[in-house]
């Protein structure tokens, strides 16, 4: 009798699960929902920034969890929403970040229309470090920025060799 219950169960659960995944996918995108969810952005620790071969007196550069897609690249008061895979950078309104302890949030549904005119774009993965190299047209500024990988602590030995 028990296991027929616990047959029953997970029938009935597989039958919900795919009841679920169905009218997930009929609804609309997640995205559409989620544009009204900030984001939290987190400082990212160690990376350099150049424009036009100096580093500027007061920057910071963010991203969402582990992923470098979006990047906010702060600079003094400026903000600037870069989303590398479409090749875009957004002006982003100040007033419109919060500013909590050890993160930035920001919604995407404050991101504006159009993005600013960039050109030269260069995107790159040289081992130590993921490179983004974007010409600001406008300004004709060229913005050089390295973000170094994380360690990759799967390598690291369970405990230390034996002397």
């Amino acid at each position: 009798m028990r296991s027929l219950t616990a047959r029953a169960v997970f029938y009935s659960l597989l039958i919900v699960g795919a009841i679920g995944w169905t009218s997930a996918a009929l609804t609309p995108s997640a995205s559409a929902f989620a544009k009204d969810k900030p984001l939290a952005f987190k400082s990212i620790e160690n990376a350099l920034l150049r424009v036009n071969d100096a580093p500027p007196k007061e920057w910071e550069v963010y991203r969402t969890g582990k992923k470098n897609e979006p990047l906010l690249l702060q600079i003094g008061n400026r903000f600037m929403l870069l989303q590398i895979s479409q090749h875009q950078v957004f002006e982003l309104d100040p007033s419109k970040i919060e500013h909590k302890t050890g993160e930035l949030l920001w919604s995407p549904s404050d991101r504006p229309d159009k993005p600013l005119a960039t050109s030269d774009w260069t995107v790159d993965d040289i081992g130590a470090a993921f490179i983004v190299k974007v010409r600001l047209q406008n300004e004709n500024a060229l913005v050089d920025l390295q973000l170094p990988h994380p360690p990759n602590v799967g390598d690291l030995p369970d405990r230390p060799p034996a002397q």
